[in-house]
């Protein structure tokens, strides 16, 4: 008869079975809830990690697009130098070879036509209409 007793005591107005579930119940929703928390806390921590490693990529994808943005306006520039000194080169070439001028000579003209660049063609180009022969 005593565990009949025991099964009828109540505590704050409930059988004691009832209470002694209603309390191993609420101690694994507390140990789900730890886990949870810890998942969720390791899970932020990862999100973090992740949302750092990204930001590192997009830095070295800025770097390397800079130098990329870099290596092309060398080129760029490479390429414009090359043309001018191909165009003083053939022009020289030309003028010394038609004329059989020397490069004193050369200098001095290119001298003046800089200092004549206003000239009188109003195109800026000289005439050589006359030097063909």
């Amino acid at each position: 008869m005593e565990e009949d007793e025991v099964d009828e005591e109540e505590v704050f107005g409930v059988p004691q079975a009832m209470a002694e579930e209603q309390c191993d119940a609420l101690g694994m929703l507390t140990q789900m809830l730890v886990q949870l928390a810890e998942r969720m806390g390791a899970s932020e921590a990862q999100e973090w990690e992740r949302v750092e490693i990204e930001r590192e990529r997009l830095e070295l994808e800025c770097e390397r697009l800079e130098l990329e943005r870099r290596r092309a306006a060398m080129e760029e520039r490479q390429t414009t130098d090359m043309d001018h000194i191909s165009m003083a080169m053939r022009r020289q070439f030309v003028e010394g070879s038609s004329s059989g001028t020397t490069r004193r000579e050369i200098a001095a003209a290119e001298q003046e036509e800089e200092k004549g660049a206003d000239g009188d063609d109003e195109d800026g180009m000289a005439d050589v209409e006359g030097e063909d022969d």
